[in-house]
């Protein structure tokens, strides 16, 4: 019986979409205004296991995630590079998907990007103006959040105490500080450089464009109607746009609850302190999957509660190529039992409880500690040629089991990229070799080890072997 920590009710629940085994599920996308961080990338890991395991459970996912690609930021960076808005959303969208093609991140059924939705957001703004929920003024349009009454409900704050924003800003046009933008006017002149930079639509309210809330919920109505079933996303975005959101769509169509569960990630830190651009303490999904095997980042995401924060490390993400390559080499041995007979091993136990893991709120680490188990008592039996052949085969399929669900090659790595920063450390052997310092040349090659590859020498210098292969 699966059960999800809903954040909106703060308990674990049983599982029940409302078309039963039909899930709509939307997570909140990226704003390419610049390369998206490891600690965007995490989150989109997360839910990409997330929607494994639900088809792997036998649901149909329908799995929404929009792209904010008009967005302040955005108009920013254009500026700065004198390019059209346009060009900077499209470079780092297509960046953020072949980050996310190395990093096995498939899941998503459909990316819907926000200015191919103005109609749908300009109709679901006229319509809270027509319910008295949302006012105009100098061609801008706002919620006033004083009207809906829950408001707070998600992040449990109190709207007469509620703390100010980094997303709030100062407008004279707000009724109220806390009110947030609907439709942003461009104003009756344009700014320099017009709509190369920003783009502006005809609304009833006059040329402008979509703020960042409304986007979410008229993409998500269009696709989903006023309800769905799960909505996810990071934890930082439960205010304020979350709650956002929750007033938008409840507003607009008098039912309640939007969203049945709500899920959030928690968050990349580097030394105790939030990983984010605006601290300049963050490493790109680019650079990341550069330098490092992707597979083994991967691994380090999945080895940790998607709940849970991440404090990134070399040292972290090295452990998690030692715990891979440690996998990968027991799929090669068990893929060299032949013997017929010996103790029958009880994988239906261990299988059993990687899926009592998952069960319990997607509970990666607890079900990967399954696969830890089995390999160290397998691994004896293999030594002394006493694991059957049948055994090692229903071993292996389960294997094929997990990697299915946490998406990371386990018992195929053919394919497995070097990468760069593996390269320069072998590079690095091979000149201390020929200058004669083999002690540390050996301390390289230990480097190398621990993150999950060896060295082999040839006469034209070295290959590097990806453990496992």
């Amino acid at each position: 019986m699966l059960k999800v920590y809903n954040s909106r009710t703060r308990k674990k629940e049983i599982f029940k979409p409302r078309k039963g085994k039909r899930v709509q599920m939307f997570v909140c996308g990226i704003t390419p205004y610049n390369s998206a961080h490891i600690g965007n990338i995490k989150t989109y890991i997360n839910y990409d296991v997330i929607a494994r395991y639900l088809r792997a459970r036998g649901y149909t996912v329908f799995y929404l995630q929009n792209v904010t690609d008009i967005e302040d930021k955005i108009v920013t960076a254009a500026k700065a590079e004198n390019v059209r808005w346009k060009e900077i959303a499209d470079r780092y969208f297509s960046e953020f998907l072949e980050v996310g093609k190395k990093l096995n991140i498939t899941q998503v059924s459909h990316y819907a990007k926000a200015t191919d939705f103005i109609p749908e957001i300009i109709a679901q703004v006229k319509r809270l103006i027509d319910k008295g929920y949302a006012y105009e003024k100098n061609g801008s349009v706002y919620f006033e959040v004083k009207k809906f009454k829950n408001y707070g409900k998600l992040s449990g704050q109190n709207l007469a105490k509620l703390h100010r924003s980094t997303r709030l800003e100062k407008d004279e046009n707000k009724k109220h500080p806390y009110d947030f933008v609907l439709w942003k006017a461009r104003g009756e002149h344009p700014p320099a450089g017009g709509e190369k930079y920003e783009p502006a639509w005809q609304s009833p309210w006059g040329k402008g464009r979509p703020g960042w809330h409304i986007e979410d919920t008229a993409i998500s109505e269009k696709f989903f109607g006023p309800q769905y079933d799960l909505h996810g996303g990071a934890g930082e975005l439960k205010f304020p746009h979350h709650e956002a959101e929750i007033a938008q769509q409840e507003s607009a169509s008098g039912k309640k609850p939007f969203v049945k569960y709500w899920l959030h990630t928690g968050l990349v830190t580097v030394g105790g302190t939030k990983m984010s651009k605006s601290l300049g303490n963050f490493i790109t999904g680019k650079e990341m999957t550069d330098r490092y095997d992707p597979d083994a980042f991967r691994f380090m995401v999945v080895s940790r509660h998607y709940s849970s924060p991440l404090p990134y490390s070399e040292k972290l993400i090295t452990q998690a190529a030692r715990d891979l390559a440690t996998i990968r080499d027991f799929v090669r041995r068990l893929k060299t039992v032949r013997q017929k007979s010996g103790k029958t091993f009880a994988v239906a136990v261990q299988i059993r409880r990687f899926f009592a893991a998952m069960d319990d709120d997607f509970n990666t680490p607890a079900a990967l500690a399954t696969v830890f188990i089995m390999i160290r008592a397998a691994n004896p039996l293999i030594e002394k040629k006493t694991l059957p052949a049948k055994s090692a085969k229903a071993i292996l399929s389960f294997i094929k089991d997990v990697e299915r669900v946490i998406g990371v090659p386990l018992t195929n790595t053919i394919s497995t990229r070097i990468p760069q920063a593996i390269t320069e450390l072998a590079k690095e052997r091979n000149t201390l070799r020929k200058q004669g310092k083999w002690a540390e040349a050996d301390m390289v090659r230990a480097r190398i080890i621990e993150q999950g590859y060896t060295v082999k020498d040839t006469k034209g210098g070295f290959e590097i072997i990806p453990a496992g292969k």
